[in-house]
């Protein structure tokens, strides 16, 4: 890592509340493998193959949308969190990128070794992220044989979801997520726009949560369900889950 990512990454854990840091930090109980990887048929091939054994499918469109479900979101954490909090940003660019890799596939985190240079720090935060999240794509969408446009979705979401974090962390979710219309914007790929919604808690106190634009087929592979925010659950349904898990 170098040392303005350092110190960087150190500013911006120094700007969120600790209970937030472990996405950030490396997992001691996994290895690092270089994120390039991702653009390997082998190594992507053998991804699909382990989370086959986890979600005991062999349905590859599921096992495909399950693992990017999952990574998307990891891949563009450094990035967004430290763009959330300092307005600097961490690269995002493969070739910068480590994944904290467990045996299973499982992935619980990414290092960023470089930071992005460029003012305004958004243009080239969102070109960086177009670049990473499209060779993603085509990689994960070749390897399964899948459409795209699913996966974009995915990305959207996956945006969404990390700038609503990363405020609340900082304790700015409104400005962060204000953030997630021009950041989509400026990535100009085919993605949906981004989207919250608001649930009111069972204290009567309302809460932002993601409205998911994708479905990550959970419900696809045996014994599972839809997630609580599926999209493909009627908005009242998934409105009462949500609420339940609000904090009170």
């Amino acid at each position: 890592m170098s040392t303005h990512a350092n110190q960087l990454l150190t500013r911006t854990l120094d700007g969120m509340d600790p209970a937030e840091h472990a996405r950030l930090l490396t997992d001691e109980n996994c290895g690092q493998v270089p994120a390039s990887l991702i653009e390997d048929p082998d190594w992507m091939s053998e991804q699909l193959r382990l989370r086959g054994r986890i979600w005991n499918t062999d349905d590859a469109r599921v096992l495909a949308t399950l693992w990017w479900f999952s990574t998307s979101t990891r891949l563009i954490t450094p990035s967004v969190a430290s763009f959330v909090v300092t307005g600097e940003a961490l690269s995002p660019r493969l070739e910068d990128l480590w994944l904290h890799w467990h045996p299973d596939s499982r992935l619980s985190g990414v290092t960023s070794v470089n930071v992005l240079t460029g003012s305004p720090a958004l243009e080239p935060l969102a070109a960086g992220l177009r670049r990473t999240l499209e060779r993603s794509i085509t990689s994960v969408a070749a390897t399964a044989r899948i459409r795209h446009r699913p996966l974009w979705a995915i990305a959207t979401d996956a945006i969404a979801g990390c700038l609503l974090w990363a405020g609340r962390a900082r304790g700015t979710p409104e400005s962060a997520t204000a953030l997630a219309e021009p950041l989509v914007a400026a990535i100009d790929a085919p993605m949906p726009a981004p989207r919250y919604t608001e649930i009111d808690s069972p204290s009567g106190t309302s809460r932002l949560f993601t409205k998911r634009t994708s479905c990550c087929l959970l419900y696809r592979a045996p014994g599972e369900d839809k997630c609580s925010s599926c999209p493909g659950r009627p908005p009242e349904q998934r409105h009462a889950l949500l609420r339940e898990n609000s904090p009170h």
